[in-house]
């Protein structure tokens, strides 16, 4: 039993200091874009991709608020909503637009940071990618609703809030240490904690027994026993279903070309658990009940679509190879 303790422990540690100092980069330099004056020039670069979603320069400054904090963009939303900015009927348009910068923050300073060295730039490149493809693909769907309806209104042109978004041109090291350092710590602890909680669970015989108990009841779905093991613990957390992957891949229960439609698989089991657990009441919040209600199991209906695609594409992916051989 010690030997086991051990050897998990420093499995853990091994996979710790290979994706954490990444990680807190990565935290570190989205604490710096979401309290600086560099975050507020985002709105520019987004300016092509707001024409595309059939939006205007406040749509502009939605999709800029969404990359640096989708909470405060919604609330930012609602003040164009109550401004007459935004047409009340198109506010999933707009919501789904903003689905992408949104995600792509996550890619950028959480997922990329975690995958890379974990995975390799292959694996973790086609995980990314399928994400990204998602991800298009709702803000195509919001574009579509944007142009088909005409989400933007003509109110006033100072709606509320406005202001919000004039950030200072350097926030201080203290403000960004804090801020970036309390990211990493959340992020950090689910981290490690999922690592060490799974690799001692493996490492038990009654583990290893109901894995080979169960191997039998998911076999036909080509799927691996320990994929279960991932996309429950990805249910309440992404981070915690991508720990137990890694955790898996190292103790050879997964392989390589077997994560991405693992990660698939997770990725909708975590978008229906956060959609009870966060977007709702996040969007009740902000937009009100029946309002973020309507708003929060609509845009589910879109992206778990886009996410069932993304899993097609992950299996048909890496199936090929094995059928060409």
């Amino acid at each position: 039993m010690v030997q086991e303790l051990s050897a998990a422990l420093s499995r853990t540690v091994a996979l710790c200091a290979a994706v954490l100092p990444v990680m807190l980069l990565g935290c570190l330099a989205g604490s710096i874009l979401t309290s600086s004056r560099a975050g507020q020039r985002c709105g520019a670069l987004c300016a092509p991709v707001a024409r595309l979603a059939g939006l205007d320069r406040y749509g502009s400054t939605y999709l800029a608020l969404c990359f640096l904090n989708f909470n405060a963009a919604n609330a930012y939303l609602a003040s164009l909503i109550r401004a007459g900015r935004v047409r009340k009927s198109g506010l999933l348009g707009v919501y789904l637009a903003g689905w992408l910068p949104a995600s792509c923050h996550y890619y950028v300073f959480y997922f990329a940071p975690i995958l890379l060295p974990a995975l390799g730039v292959g694996t973790a490149g086609l995980v990314l990618a399928l994400y990204v493809a998602a991800s298009l693909a709702i803000f195509a769907a919001g574009a579509a609703l944007n142009r088909a309806q005409g989400s933007m209104g003509s109110g006033s042109d100072n709606p509320a809030g406005q202001q919000a978004v004039d950030w200072p041109a350097w926030p201080g090291w203290r403000s960004v240490l804090r801020q970036g350092g309390r990211q990493f710590a959340g992020i950090a602890a689910v981290f490690a904690s999922c690592i060490l909680v799974v690799e001692l669970v493996i490492a038990s015989p009654p583990a290893r027994a109901l894995l080979d108990m169960i191997q039998p009841a998911i076999a036909w779905t080509g799927a691996p026993p320990a994929s279960a093991l991932v996309v429950a613990a990805a249910l309440p957390s992404a981070m915690g279903g991508f720990a137990v992957a890694i955790a898996c891949l190292g103790d050879s229960l997964l392989s390589l070309a077997q994560l991405p439609v693992v990660l698939m698989a997770a990725a909708l089991g975590h978008a229906v658990f956060s959609a009870f657990t966060h977007f709702l009441p996040a969007n009740v919040a902000i937009f009100g009940p029946t309002a973020g209600a309507r708003l929060t199991f609509t845009s589910l209906c879109v992206r778990l679509p886009c996410l069932i695609l993304a899993l097609v594409a992950a299996w048909l992916l890496t199936a090929m190879p094995a059928i060409s051989g």
